[in-house]
């Protein structure tokens, strides 16, 4: 990002106006000289009387939402043509127009910004700021081919282990890799001669910096075009790339809009501008984009108008507002959170604050968090980031016509868009919201996120939900009797699944009922005193999902109601039989007889329930360590337990 400043000087005298905001009114106070880049925001009677023209693949995906009016509001309305003109007669730079903002991007002296001022149409002026912030470490990759553990679709080299980490590899087996979607890239910019590239559908290209659509050429003087292009060759590849044997991108089929909107100075840090994103966003919409990844972060600004973390509320920085404009146009956002949780900043940065935005994180290959993975909460309190994915050990594509081997949430942001595509591939009815949705019920922590993980570890095969079986992963069983499990399947299929069972043990017997449902009969015997695993399979021709059933043989005997282990120092078990009834109310009170935690009027019908109580109270506290009663009540049975809390 251009590092501009806008001033005002006026014989030294400082100068006040409702039309300046208040942040260009502090940089005003500076008493600087020069040429300097503004918004020039514009009243509603400057506005054109009929919408831009989108592209029909935009309307199409507009339409996913809402056929009748294709989504058409305020926001697709531009500046007029001839207040354009206007204000291009003073002679300043006009740099962008944003249909969103109404707002007219310029660069002008401090005179022509007076002049603007006074304007009937402009309604307010405001600083185009600046950023800096650290581009993720690069570590040299040394090519080494990795034996494949199953039969694969393609040949990824040492580029198998992030596509299994998402679980886009089964997705890719099932045929899917990103065809029919289309993805826009924000970044750097881009050497698009890259091998890797060779059979990319690149649709269009666009630099915000200079408005001309070569996305490869550097931007400071001492600059190799390397250097310019480097990161955002390599969060392409990382969607994009098709190099068998040893990269193969998350999804090399889709078609991809690649635009330029920083500027690489300094070496070490990129400065980023809130306009160029945002004229991209608009740009991308027009374009019929369903997806919007970027790798980007805006922290601290470079001037005396910068953000604080107080802002970042999902509503006031400019790029986040825009970020949740494009979602609403039915497209899906994804954004790195950044890799500043070790800095002085140590908090997330924009646009992932926007609550329409899938802020990802940084993970290590064994789902252990990155220490520089950007923490939540956003300033309002929402969890963030959403989810996390592969962030260290990333195989991408350099603009050396080499691979390297990368960390950064920014590398973590393409793995999850690209899956997202093959998520859209397979149901192309699917919206922005439904996919949202779809990414954060895929993490391991959906029912309990936090700032660190969000959701959890991302699944692509749980977000395409082609197929699921619904079935619980333990039963009990008593010894010679009779116990029935049944399952069920849903997903976005349109297929009815063909199910199975294996491991089947003497006295089990499985049916296909033949409309996605299935029907486990177990019977047991005293001959069993170890647990029992079943598998299922449901399968639908192109995919199949499996689960495991384990059964746990009980003696005739056995009581309805079991809780363990006592003493717990973590998580106390209540296992509650079918036998016991219908429903139940659990409640738990300490030693004085105050009740900490319940569980009220839940139901059940032919699996075990299993309660956990992790020994926080009804308002998430951790209660301190000592004896409990657990209080148990079904349609069948009333029981009282004293257990001991020892941690």
């Amino acid at each position: 990002m251009w590092c501009w400043i806008i001033v005002f000087v006026i014989a030294g005298v400082s100068y006040a106006d409702n039309k300046l905001s208040d942040k260009l009114q502090e940089v005003f106070a500076t008493g600087s000289a020069g040429m300097f880049p503004v918004w020039v925001y514009v009243t509603d009677d400057a506005i054109a009387a009929q919408p831009v023209v989108l592209s029909e693949r935009a309307l199409q995906r507009r339409r996913r939402v809402n056929p009748q009016t294709n989504l058409i509001d305020r926001y697709d309305y531009s500046v007029s043509e001839h207040v354009i003109d206007s204000i291009r007669s003073f002679g300043v730079q006009i740099r962008g127009v944003s249909r969103w903002l109404k707002a007219v991007a310029v660069v002008a002296s401090s005179n022509q910004v007076l002049d603007l001022k006074n304007l009937s149409f402009v309604k307010r002026l405001d600083v185009i700021r600046t950023f800096t912030t650290s581009l993720p470490p690069i570590e040299t990759f040394k090519y080494q081919q990795q034996p494949k553990a199953v039969q694969t679709r393609y040949d990824y080299g040492s580029s198998l282990l992030q596509n299994e980490f998402t679980g886009a590899v089964r997705l890719h087996n099932a045929g899917f890799s990103g065809r029919g979607t289309r993805i826009a890239v924000f970044d750097t910019g881009f050497k698009t001669d890259h091998a890797a590239f060779d059979s990319t559908t690149i649709i269009a290209t666009w630099d915000f910096i200079n408005n001309d659509s070569i996305v490869d050429n550097p931007e400071c003087p001492e600059q190799s075009s390397n250097s310019q292009t480097y990161h955002g060759t390599m969060v392409f590849s990382v969607l994009a790339g098709y190099l068998p044997g040893e990269l193969i991108g998350s999804a090399p089929g889709a078609e991809y809009l690649l635009a330029k909107t920083e500027i690489t100075c300094d070496g070490t840090e990129i400065k980023r501008e809130e306009d160029n994103w945002i004229l991209a966003a608009e740009w991308a919409d027009s374009a019929g984009a369903d997806i919007i990844s970027s790798s980007l972060g805006y922290t601290l600004f470079t001037d005396s108008g910068s953000y604080q973390f107080s802002d970042l509320d999902g509503d006031t920085p400019l790029i986040t507002a825009a970020a949740d404009i494009a979602a609403s146009k039915n497209i899906l956002v994804i954004n790195a959170v950044g890799n500043l949780r070790q800095t002085s900043w140590g908090h997330i940065v924009t646009p992932a604050d926007g609550d329409s935005v899938i802020a990802v994180g940084a993970l290590f290959a064994d789902s252990q968090l990155v220490p520089f993975s950007s923490p939540g909460p956003t300033a309002d309190g929402r969890i963030k980031p959403d989810i996390a994915s592969l962030g260290v050990g990333v195989i991408a594509a350099t603009a050396e016509n080499g691979l390297a081997a990368v960390s950064g949430t920014s590398f973590a942001t393409p793995l999850v868009a690209g899956c997202a595509a093959l998520a859209l591939e397979h149901d192309m009815t699917l919206t922005a919201e439904e996919l949202r949705t779809l990414i954060k019920h895929s993490g391991n922590m959906a029912d309990n996120p936090n700032n660190d993980f969000g959701y959890g570890v991302f699944d692509a095969v749980r977000t395409a939900d082609i197929i699921h079986l619904n079935m619980p992963d333990t039963v009990t069983a008593r010894v010679n009797r009779l116990r029935i499990v049944d399952i069920t399947t849903g997903g976005r299929s349109s297929v009815t699944p063909v199910l199975s069972a294996f491991h089947l043990s003497a006295g089990m017997y499985f049916e296909d009922i033949g409309d996605g449902t299935g029907r486990l009969e177990i019977m047991t015997t005293r001959a069993d005193t170890t647990a029992l695993q079943v598998g299922v399979v449901a399968d639908v021709g192109y995919f199949a999902d499996t689960a495991y059933l384990v059964v746990i043989p009980l003696p005739e005997t056995a009581p309805l109601v079991s809780i363990g282990p006592n003493p717990f120092a973590g998580t106390l078990n209540i296992i509650i039989s079918p036998d016991a009834g219908r429903n139940f109310h659990i409640a738990i009170f300490n030693i004085a007889g105050e009740k900490v935690w319940e569980r009220v009027n839940e139901s059940f019908v032919t699996s075990d329930i299993i309660v956990r109580w992790d020994g926080h109270n009804s308002r998430g506290e951790q209660v301190a360590a000592g004896v409990y009663i657990v209080r148990i009540q079904t349609d069948n049975v009333t029981e009282e337990v004293k257990v001991l809390k020892t941690g």
